[in-house]
């Protein structure tokens, strides 16, 4: 047995003798347990008592990925000794879908959106300071590069390789990798105004500690004068601006917060889409476990199969063509487990489900894009910073 691992011939607590397959003392009643076991010993339990990768997974593979619904009927018959259980299969397939999530927008900041990396005008801080190419560039042009805010910053400032030290040091290394310049304008025309996409200039802006959360709101709307911000009173407005500058002050810190509530926010969806599931199937003598568990199970395959896609398409793919085809091969290949899914578990014609099928994928996406701007409002409101 796997217990036996952690069993003792000695009660640790009173001295008793013990046999092993005890699970207590008889004397004192402490758990037979000897903690005095090694750190992959502890993981691979931890592995198997709670995400349940042990024979179970294994066993559960083929039928889950290729014989839509087999899991859910073996549950139903009670079949389910050597398979995974289904909320452990659901936090397993989660747990890898969010983490590709997270993985793959590590490289994206809101400083960089909006900036045309085609264009060689537009180049790193880290090109002016490490760059060769741009080494005969003088150091007051080099700083004529930079946003007014950090001249106001540091005005005693005179050579460009003090400045980009200062604002790694001052801002982090985040803001010098993100953060790029037009040097080509400014070489044409030293006078020209401050040109970079308006929320590369926010992202400058919330940074600037001297900058009030007043003078910050007037910079934001003088410098953009197409976007009206017309969100309720004075104190809901006031609201909304300082908890904009909070995320552009830490961008890396909403990301992740945002990404942090995006879990619970598809689990609050499964109750809704079982609750579809058994409004369109009312004259059928489904139970509600049975609905909950196929929602589990076709949730898990599409996480899979959804997380496995993400990753060719941005790390393996760079034709936007391709990735639009890969996109809907895998669109296409999850509905089409879904639907025969739903032909295995509830048993009826392929018209009638096919109709049934496509009701529930519409309410559903209903909910799935309504939750998920909910979750991004809800996020943004409730930032701390």
């Amino acid at each position: 047995m796997k217990d036996k691992k952690r069993r003792s011939t000695v009660c640790h607590n009173c001295d008793s003798p013990l046999e092993e397959h005890y699970n207590f003392c008889p004397v004192c009643g402490q758990s037979n347990t000897d903690n005095n076991i090694t750190f992959w010993i502890l993981i691979k339990e931890f592995v198997d008592n709670y995400l349940g990768i042990d024979s179970k997974m294994a066993h559960s593979f083929l039928p889950f990925l290729f014989k839509p619904g087999a899991l859910t009927n073996r549950f139903q018959e009670g079949r389910i000794k050597h398979f995974i259980h289904p909320v452990r299969l659901y936090l397993v397939m989660s747990l890898f879908y969010f983490f590709i999530i997270s993985f793959l927008l590590s490289d994206y900041s809101f400083a960089s959106f909006g900036n045309d990396d085609s264009n060689p005008a537009y180049i790193d801080l880290d090109d002016l300071r490490f760059n060769d190419d741009y080494e005969n560039i003088s150091d007051s042009a080099k700083l004529a590069f930079l946003p007014d805010s950090l001249e106001i910053l540091f005005p005693e400032i005179r050579e460009y390789s003090v400045m980009y030290d200062t604002i790694k040091a001052q801002f982090g290394e985040e803001y010098t990798d993100g953060t790029k310049v037009n040097i080509l304008e400014s070489l044409i025309n030293p006078d020209a105004t401050d040109e970079r996409p308006w929320i590369e200039q926010m992202h400058i802006l919330a940074r600037d500690t001297r900058i009030s959360d007043e003078a910050f709101i007037d910079s934001l709307t003088s410098r953009n004068g197409e976007m009206n911000f017309n969100v309720g009173g004075p104190e809901t407005k006031q609201k909304f601006f300082k908890q904009l500058r909070k995320i552009f002050k830490n961008d890396e810190g909403f990301k992740g917060f945002l990404l942090g509530n995006l879990p619970l926010m598809m689990f609050i969806i499964i109750p809704l889409f079982v609750d579809v599931l058994k409004m369109i199937y009312v004259r059928r003598t489904h139970l509600y476990i049975k609905h909950i568990v196929h929602a589990l199970h076709v949730h898990s395959f599409a996480y899979l199969m959804y997380g496995l896609a993400l990753l060719i398409m941005f790390r393996l793919v760079d034709d936007t063509g391709l990735r639009g085809i890969l996109s809907g091969v895998f669109f296409i290949g999850v509905s089409t487990y879904v639907y025969v899914s739903f032909l295995k578990v509830y048993k009826q014609g392929w018209f009638k489900t096919l109709i049934k099928f496509n009701i529930v994928g519409f309410v559903y996406s209903f909910f799935l894009f309504t939750f998920f701007f909910a979750a991004i409002g809800i996020s943004f409101w409730y930032y701390q910073g």
